[in-house]
This record gives structure tokens, C-alpha cells and sequence, in this order.
């Protein structure tokens, strides 16, 4: 190969490389809080590609980890782990949360021998402050932590992640009934997939369905509402804002 023959084909091979990936530089909570806005939907789909490409390999909880990639970003950007405490109701769905917090390197050992844990484990890492593996105990153990943090005059967050199947279960209703005479602050996110071990049935699912149906409607109306008003000439519209700030 001649000269000019080898300097093309490592130009070619330099226009053809692999941009380097945002998650790959994610190594801690602190990284995730240094990306612009613009850039989450293109880390979201990164971690993605990463869950597909290893459980494919060595078995998992892929589905309740590609329902939660925006919100363990969004909670990974608004808190502070280790000094906040993330619970997460039987902690399948940790997969993302392991990535972030300095595990992406070894997560191709996922739930191999002397590899990575299937659920959040707290010898595995300090950001992990609760391992559990069966649903319903995050709220007893979240409330217990917030409990603790009050009687030793801590300020840091204790932030509940429990799916609706987690509200099936008696203990979650146990804690629900001593949150508001045991602690001021606590913080429950309900990561509501409509899912369980299968299709979630009974009174709970039902109820938390309407809530999410209601609102919907409700925001479909109030942006069908809004777009009807801009299309109204300007005095209307200026007397349709009054009108409703009235109301």
C-alpha cells in the first residue's frame, strides 16, 4: 500500500468512528448534573442501548429499567446521593441507578457469579442504602430512615421510588397511616406501569387508572382551551385571560 493509500483509508477511518457515548463519561451522580438539558433525551437513549445490548446477554429486569431511565436521570439531577437516600420498593428497577453511581464499567456482570446484584445491595456501593427484593417494604424502610434523620437533626432527603404494585400490599398502608405523625418530610414517587409480576388488578389499580385518565383529560382540555384562545382576535383574548384569572 502506498503512502497516499494509507493516509486516505485513516482519514476514512477517522470519519467513520463511533462519537464518543455521554454515558461513558458519567461517573458518578455528579456528572449527570453537568449535562445540558438538550443533552438527557440522547443519554436516555444510551442507557437504552446499554440495557438492551447486556441483559440480552446475561438476563435481567430489562422492562421495569427501560420504564425508569427518565426518572432515575431526574432524580440523579435533582438529588444528592449517598447524602440522600433513594428507597426503591423490591429494587429491580436499581439497573439505572447502578450505571450512574460508578458501576457502568462492570454492569456486563449483571447477576453473574461475583458480579453485579440484581437488586440494590448496600456492600455493593454507598449509594445504595437499602437492599430489599420483594415489593411492598420501601415505605416502612423510607419512613424508618426519616424517622431517624429527625430525632438526630439531619436535613438530607429521603426519597421513596414504589410502583402501584407496591400499594397492594398492606405494610405500605402501615407506613402511609404513621408518615404524618412520625415525620414533616418525606418524599414518595409513585412509578405507576400499570404492572406487577402481571397485568395489576382490584380496587388500587383501578383507582390510580382514573387519576391518570382524569388528568389527562384535563390537560388535553386545557390545551385545546389555550390554543381556542389564541385564535380569538387580540381584545377577546386579552378579556378571556381576565375572565379566567377571575374564575
Amino acid at each position: 500500500m502506498t503512502k497516499s493509500n494509507s493516509s486516505e483509508t485513516s482519514q476514512t477511518s477517522q470519519a467513520t468512528a463511533t462519537p464518543p457515548r455521554l454515558l461513558d463519561g458519567i461517573r458518578s451522580p455528579a456528572d449527570i448534573k453537568t449535562l445540558r438539558e438538550q443533552d438527557l433525551p440522547q443519554l436516555a437513549q444510551e442507557v437504552r442501548d446499554e440495557l438492551i445490548k447486556v441483559l440480552s446477554q446475561t438476563g435481567g429486569h430489562l422492562g421495569p429499567n427501560l420504564g425508569v431511565v427518565e426518572l432515575t436521570i431526574a432524580l440523579h439531577r435533582v438529588f444528592d446521593t449517598p447524602r440522600d437516600r433513594f428507597v426503591m420498593d423490591v429494587s429491580h428497577q436499581g439497573y439505572v441507578h447502578k450505571i450512574f453511581t460508578g458501576r457502568l464499567d462492570r454492569f456486563h456482570t449483571m447477576r453473574q457469579f461475583g458480579g453485579l446484584n440484581g437488586f440494590l445491595l448496600r456492600t455493593e456501593s454507598e449509594h445504595d442504602c437499602y437492599g430489599a427484593g420483594h415489593a411492598g417494604t420501601a415505605l416502612s424502610a423510607g419512613l424508618g430512615m426519616a424517622v431517624g434523620r429527625d430525632l438526630r437533626g439531619g436535613d438530607e432527603n429521603i426519597v421513596v421510588v414504589a410502583g402501584d404494585a407496591a400499594f397492594t400490599c398492606g405494610i405500605s398502608y402501615e407506613a402511609l397511616n404513621n408518615v404524618k405523625a412520625h415525620t414533616k418530610r418525606f418524599i414518595v414517587v409513585l412509578n405507576d406501569n400499570e404492572w406487577s409480576i402481571a397485568k395489576n388488578v382490584g380496587a388500587i389499580a383501578s383507582y390510580l387508572n382514573s387519576i391518570v385518565d382524569q388528568s389527562r383529560l384535563l390537560l388535553t382540555c386545557t390545551k385545546r382551551r389555550a390554543i381556542s384562545c389564541r385564535r380569538l382576535p387580540e381584545n377577546r383574548w386579552r378579556t378571556s385571560r381576565i375572565k379566567s384569572r377571575r374564575a
